[in-house]
């Protein structure tokens, strides 16, 4: 039965009715105002102070809090590499069990030679030690978000294995976080795993002394945002339910609605924001390369970028990823802008359903000429089959 969109509708124009009632502006410039406010080094200190007990994640300023910085020049030479990925999950009706990771890069070289190298690689898993993390008892199945991680470090290999190539200055970009996210909550054999790689590739690029930077469009981060609550808190520790200051309490309550794009709305076209340290609990695994972030105006759009601190504490790589980010923004030809190299890596790592149909049908022949049927579920051909 198809949706009946007529429900919908009613709802969808109260949803806008609402939306439309919530002045954030009066907020967001008090927020700002605020942020201009605070004291970086009492806040930092605030933040280590056990007593207080944060329930929400925060952004620790390395610096300053409201610090901006304009774009500065470009290389006249420069290469930018990129790197992205996507899967095929593995399909819990199939006889065979198997998943695929297609990665691919992009190498945008720019300035008195210009060149372009564009590729991909497929592979296949199939065999026992590829399907779990301990083949022997069948634990930790490579599934879900387990799989959107190994296909993540798969990205960083693929983006360290092209940027080794490039003659210097190059700029290693690839799209999403840098912070494994998935991993928070896993088991620790599960996180040494992953990490192990990840690390690995994050300290080949140090080591050759090439800044590797993740790009986040329109992100949805609150970091710097829940800082702001933390410094305008007097509780040990922060309990809202109770708190004693209504004024607080309703300015506390608006700045829940405010995200950290938002909030640096006010930057102007190539500049950045000061760095900030992320708290994710993960990050305590990463040891030298744990991440930290900025956010940038690149021309209609704030994104944020996250790198590894020893680039972050490196004056030449923060300007050169602050440069070569928003000259690729500036190359673009979409509104609001995305770089090309990134574009151009998605376009190479991407799976189309036509592909996957070819991967099934692949299989299933496969299957064939060894005697074995394809038998699906039949909740698996229900879904393929119009019911009468």
């Amino acid at each position: 039965m198809p949706l009946k969109i007529g429900s919908l509708d009613k709802a969808i124009e109260r949803m806008m009715e609402l939306v439309a009632a919530e002045d954030r502006g009066q907020w967001l410039d008090r927020a700002r105002r605020l942020l201009r406010d605070v004291d970086a080094k009492e806040l930092r200190i605030k933040l280590q102070d056990r007593r207080i007990c944060v329930p929400w994640l925060v952004a620790t300023p390395v610096n300053t809090m409201d610090g901006v910085f304009a774009a500065p020049d470009c290389p006249r030479n420069f290469s930018v590499v990129a790197a992205d990925g996507s899967s095929i999950r593995a399909d819990r009706h199939s006889p065979a069990k198997y998943y695929v990771i297609n990665t691919g890069h992009a190498i945008l070289t720019y300035g008195d030679q210009p060149y372009a190298d564009l590729d991909s690689s497929a592979q296949l898993s199939f065999q026992h030690e590829d399907l779990y993390l301990d083949p022997v008892t069948g634990s930790f199945p490579i599934e879900g978000a387990r799989l959107g991680v190994k296909m993540g470090v798969a990205e960083l290999r693929v983006l360290w294995e092209a940027s080794e190539e490039v003659e210097i200055p190059v700029l290693a970009l690839r799209d999403g976080s840098l912070i494994l996210w998935a991993l928070q909550n896993e088991d620790a054999q599960v996180q040494r795993h992953f990490l192990g790689t990840f690390l690995g590739c994050l300290e080949g690029f140090r080591a050759a002394g090439i800044p590797v930077v993740s790009y986040i469009s329109y992100p949805g981060a609150r970091d710097v945002v829940n800082s702001l609550r933390v410094w305008l808190c007097h509780g040990q520790p922060i309990d809202c339910p109770r708190c004693s200051s209504p004024e607080v309490m309703d300015f506390c309550r608006a700045l829940v609605g405010i995200l950290d794009r938002q909030l640096f709305g006010f930057l102007e076209r190539g500049g950045r924001s000061d760095i900030f340290e992320s708290s994710s609990a993960i990050l305590d695994r990463y040891g030298v390369h744990r991440i930290q972030f900025f956010y940038l105006e690149v021309g209609g759009e704030v994104v944020r970028l996250e790198a590894p601190q020893w680039v972050m504490g490196d004056p030449e790589m923060v300007d050169l990823a602050q440069a070569l980010v928003y000259d690729q923004c500036r190359r673009s030809g979409i509104y609001p802008p995305y770089p090309p190299a990134l574009q151009e890596a998605h376009e190479q790592a991407v799976i189309s359903t036509a592909d996957r149909r070819l991967v099934e049908r692949l299989l299933e022949r496969a299957l064939a000429r060894k005697g074995i049927v394809y038998t699906r579920s039949a909740k698996d051909r229900s879904k393929r089959r119009r019911a009468v």
